[in-house]
């Protein structure tokens, strides 16, 4: 109150000769526009111009309703969206992109469908005691891979190269420090993304031999030489397994731009 009085927002009728501000009617209305007007997002210079220009309270007050309900049923709309979010991703299904921003105004909705769009993958890179790389042998592509996946919504690039060794491998382990990140540009049959490649964890013989893969997606894996490498992958990802094992021998993390161009 001290302060709204300083910079003239809110004048007591009176101060008395001790130096008490008393406030009557007129200035406690006045006071609910301004915090009316606050709780709305308003900075004070501009509530000041607003309540200033009011000469009905009444009218002012129900602009003020009107204002609170609009507001109310936007949060109850966004409210709605945060839970068929979580109901989807409980679910492991895709919700809509639309749906997404259904309960945001139009010119941020607009604003979030326009930001650019970035493919993102991450997975892990296991070494054995011979330096071989495992890689396993989808069905789906004429080259083999790294294991890993597709970053999900509201998924860490962590996380999903964890659920790939899971899903893929069948193995209870977890990723360890990031190795690599690597831009890809896009090309006639992708998008450009972002690669994450985490160290793997050093495999027993016993893990190893437990490896179960899902028939449908992959056909196999192995150990690889640096020669199978180079068979078995095509150029710009050699380049990033090849700087992934530069990166886990070296301790450090390493940034590619397709593959090369390191910077430590």
């Amino acid at each position: 109150m001290r302060y709204y009085d300083e910079i003239g927002l809110l004048r007591p009728a009176r101060v008395g000769a001790n130096g008490y501000r008393y406030y009557e009617r007129e200035q406690l209305l006045r006071l609910q526009q301004i915090l009316l007007l606050r709780e709305l997002g308003m900075d004070l210079a501009t509530i000041g111009n607003v309540v200033d220009a009011e000469r009905d309270p009444v009218e002012a007050l129900r602009r003020h309703r009107r204002r609170l309900l609009d507001e109310w049923e936007r949060l109850r709309r966004l409210a709605g969206t945060v839970a068929a979010t979580i109901d989807h991703l409980e679910e492991g299904t895709d919700m809509p992109a639309e749906d997404l921003f259904e309960a945001m105004t139009p010119e941020r909705a607009e604003y979030l469908a326009g930001l650019p769009k970035k493919r993102v993958a991450a997975g892990t890179q296991f070494v054995d005691d011979f330096g071989r790389v495992l890689l396993v042998e989808p069905t789906y592509r004429p080259y083999w891979l790294l294991p890993g996946a597709v970053v999900r919504t509201d998924e860490s690039p962590f996380s999903a190269a964890a659920r790939a060794v899971r899903d893929e491998l069948d193995l209870p382990v977890e990723p360890g420090r990031l190795l690599v990140v690597d831009w890809v540009p896009p090309g006639p049959d992708r998008i450009e993304g972002l690669l994450f490649v985490y160290d793997g964890p050093t495999l027993s013989s016993e893990q190893a031999a437990a490896i179960t893969l899902p028939p449908e997606e992959l056909r196999g894996w192995a150990w690889c030489t640096d020669e199978e490498l180079q068979d078995r992958l095509p150029a710009h990802m050699l380049r990033r397994t090849r700087a992934a094992c530069r990166a886990r021998a070296e301790g450090e993390t390493l940034y590619l731009e397709n593959g090369a161009g390191s910077i430590g």
